[in-house]
Parts: C-alpha cells; structure tokens; sequence
C-alpha cells in the first residue's frame, strides 16, 4: 500500500463533546519530541502530494504543536500538503495570522466561524443530522456562505442508527445540496476517498507516539481495535509492520458496532456517494481535479 496521508493526534482532549462524535477523548498530549520524530521518519516518505492532517481531540488546544508542525515540516523540505481539523471556536488573532502565512495549510472548521474570510483556504465540514429537513439544512448552508465559506465537506453523522425516514430527509437534503453545488460552491468530497466512513486511511500517530494503520483507532473503546491497527512506534521508523491486507480493515467495523448502527451509517453513506458521484457525473463542485473510486 502506497502511503499518502499522515494523520498527527496533536492532542486526544476536547472541550467540544459534539453528541455525534464518536471520539474518544482522553487527558494525553502529543511532546514535542514525539512531532519531530513523526515529521522526520514518517513525513519523507509521503512525497508530493502527500498529506499531513494535524488532528485531535481538538488541535488548537496545542497552538504551539501546530505552529511547530508548519515549521518543522517547511525547515524538512517536506512536499506534502497541510491540514488542520478544528472545531474553530479556539481560532485567535495570532493562529489566523501564522495559518494567513502558511497557505500550504488547509483549515476544516467544524462551525461556520467569521475567520474564514481571513482564511480563503479554508473548508467547512459540513455535519448532516439525522432527520433534519432538507429546508434546514439549505438554509445553514446560505448562512455559511454569507459568512464567506466557499468549500465544503458534507458529512452525514456516521456509526447512528439512521431511520428510513431520516434517510428521506437526508436524500432530499442531498438533492438541494446538488443544486447549490451547480451554483458555485466547491465540494471536496469529489477528491477524497476511503474504507472507512469519516476515518483515513495511512499512519496515524497518537500522542504517545504509537503508529497506526488508521485514526479508526481513536473511536471510543479503540483498545478493542488498537492491537489489529498496531505497525510500531514512530521512534523507530524503520521498524514499522507493513500495513495489514485491505480485508482486515474492512472487517474492522464489524467488531466495533452494532449490526444496526453499522446498517445505519451504509445507509447514509450510500447517499453521500449517491450525492458526490451525480456531481462528479455533472462536473458540478469541483474546481481541481479529483479521483475516483469509492468515495465515502
């Protein structure tokens, strides 16, 4: 398996706790030491177009481990691209203006958040509840274009027992997002692509310096998990396990959530995908180029 994405757990704490997420939140830090050592030993080898996800818990919690994760990475010489996840409500003055300077990082707010016309790269993710009508759902998109978003990630909560009614509410929703995406707005699900809904695929590198195939492992109970997802530490880099076969991680699921949820968050998926492959069909939402395949 050809490497591209390396997901940095800056911080497993979060003073958020959105009743969606399926995080598992602990009092654990990422050192100093241990981000230099994933951006030496891991970063290289991602090559260009590579990608580096600064992730969490929420990561703005740690400013100074994002600071130092742009600057190590630019004194590396490390082509891969920048992402940082956050919730947005920690953004401050002095964040918005090292992110101003740093354009090859590429901001996901969690909330429509006013810095993103300050930010002209920055993306919302867009969360799609259960059984919000599709009316609701257009009009927090018009509210997050007023505040000058422009880039979106549509999300359905995922590992929920959707009902088929709230599946109706959420396919209607998709249909209207459709229209709005002929309208001008970019959808970055169109360049994105996984196994596992809302988790990535490539090392994931928790606070402690443990390496994984997955940041699945973040989910609650991940204890459950962690052992099939272990490849090494990121302090001995050449000593990483090769990835395990694709058929492991996709039974992964099925020993982590009930047949319900499990058929609940398929459900949704499959609209998300019904959603993104109509637009890809129409080249409505895409202002780059973007990949194919199965896109969740």
């Amino acid at each position: 398996m050809e490497v591209k994405a390396l997901t940095l757990v800056l911080t497993r704490r979060c003073p958020a706790r959105c009743g969606f997420c399926p995080q598992e939140f602990k009092a654990r830090d990422m050192s100093r030491q241990t981000l230099r050592a994933a951006l030496r030993g891991l970063g290289p080898c991602l090559g260009r177009g590579g990608r580096i996800k600064l992730f969490g818990g929420e990561p703005l919690l740690k400013p100074g481990l994002v600071r130092a994760a742009g600057r190590g990475a630019a004194a590396l010489g490390l082509e891969a691209s920048f992402e940082l996840s956050t919730q947005g409500k920690l953004m401050d003055e002095a964040m918005c203006r090292f992110l101003a300077g740093h354009p090859e990082v590429e901001v996901f707010f969690g909330r429509p958040s006013p810095w993103v016309r300050r930010l002209p790269g920055a993306a919302l993710n867009f969360i799609l509840p259960p059984g919000q009508p599709a009316e609701e759902v257009l009009a927090r998109l018009r509210q997050a274009r007023g505040m000058g978003f422009r880039r979106f990630n549509f999300l359905p909560v995922y590992f929920k027992a959707w009902t088929p009614a709230q599946l109706a509410h959420l396919r209607r929703a998709f249909a209207g997002l459709a229209r709005a995406a002929r309208g001008g707005i970019e959808v970055l699900n169109l360049r994105r692509a996984g196994r596992v809904p809302l988790y990535n695929d490539g090392w994931c590198v928790d606070t402690d310096g443990k390496v994984y195939a997955s940041n699945l492992v973040l989910v609650r109970d991940g204890i459950l998990r962690a052992g099939r997802l272990a490849l090494g530490d990121v302090r001995r880099p050449r000593h990483l396990k090769p990835f395990p076969p694709a058929r492991e991680l996709d039974g992964l699921l099925e020993s982590c959530f009930s047949p319900e949820v499990l058929e609940g968050t398929r459900r949704a998926d499959a609209e998300l995908t019904r959603f993104v492959l109509g637009l890809q069909r129409s080249g409505a939402g895409a202002s780059r180029p973007f990949f194919s395949g199965p896109l969740l």
